[in-house]
């Protein structure tokens, strides 16, 4: 089932977060009509005010399990030059790496699977970094203390 998650703010400066269930929708442009009316609902009966609201659709995958040993508290970096952005680096995280692609130094080898993952994020991928930006070539990718 379709979510509207929405995050409130005080005249104090504190969070509030709120996730409500939402029918399913026909397409997009019909689930932005119905949170903007939603929107306009909550305004009214609200004294705080609206920082964000995301609509979280479910996704049919493929469901993997963890592996034995895989570890939350392990993880990689990998850093980039951003498309356009002119010798800027950015960089994103690779959660729970398999220890298998870690080479004895820490280093994580980028031409490995690595590089199918880290595909994903670059100008013909379908992601973006978290401040929209994609990466023009990777540089390097290192595990994680």
């Amino acid at each position: 089932m379709p979510k509207l998650s929405v995050t409130m703010v005080d005249a104090y400066g504190r969070t509030t977060h709120r996730v409500y269930g939402l029918e399913t929708q026909v397409d997009l442009a019909t689930y932005a009509t119905v949170v903007g009316a939603f929107s306009t609902a909550l305004e009214a009966v609200t004294d705080l005010g609206v920082t964000r609201m995301d609509i979280i659709l479910p996704v049919v995958s493929v469901d993997f399990v963890a592996t034995a040993g895989g570890n939350v508290d392990v993880g990689a970096t990998a850093s980039g030059l951003i498309t356009d952005g002119l010798g800027k680096k950015a960089a994103t995280k690779i959660p729970g790496i398999k220890p298998a692609l870690v080479n004895s130094d820490g280093s994580v080898p980028i031409e490995t699977v690595i590089a199918t993952y880290l595909a994903q994020f670059e100008a013909a991928g379908d992601f973006t970094l978290s401040d929209g930006e994609t990466i023009a070539s990777w540089l390097k990718a290192t595990l994680d203390r």
